[in-house]
């Protein structure tokens, strides 16, 4: 779909922030891949909202399928402290479920205080995504 095609490079920028930034032990804590989805997740939103012309549903399937792919090249790679690595994958797998559940109802909360407050200038919220990422 040209949507995916089009957002693509934003998406990737994003993503390689976040690889970039990440911990030099390789490790991560729960509470951490939260604040690092929930971070991504409102710059997608925000890439997406730049493009006119889709539709809300288009967007926001977007924004769902880079959310697994930020999980799958970004977060499921760290080691979660205080977990067994046998049981890890097996965590991994039921985190992404859901935090793919979970991502329809934060990107509609998400674009709510968007609408209310005001949108940003096409920048994450951490100020990690070139201004180019259109």
């Amino acid at each position: 779909m040209a949507l995916y095609d089009t957002i693509e490079e934003g998406i990737t920028s994003v993503i390689a922030a976040y690889k970039e930034a990440k911990a030099d032990d390789n490790k991560v804590s729960f509470s951490e891949i939260v604040a690092i989805g929930s971070k991504a997740i409102g710059s997608f939103v925000v890439i997406a909202e730049s493009f006119s012309g889709l539709s809300s549903e288009e967007k926001k399937n977007a924004v769902v399928s880079a959310v697994g792919q930020l999980y799958d090249e970004v977060l499921a790679p760290y080691d979660i402290e205080k977990i067994p690595n046998f049981i890890e994958p097996i965590l991994d797998k039921g985190i992404k479920q859901l935090l793919l559940a979970l991502s329809d109802g934060i990107i509609d909360a998400i674009v709510a205080l968007y609408n209310e407050n005001g949108w940003p200038d096409n920048n994450t919220p951490d100020d990690n995504t070139p201004d180019d990422a259109e």
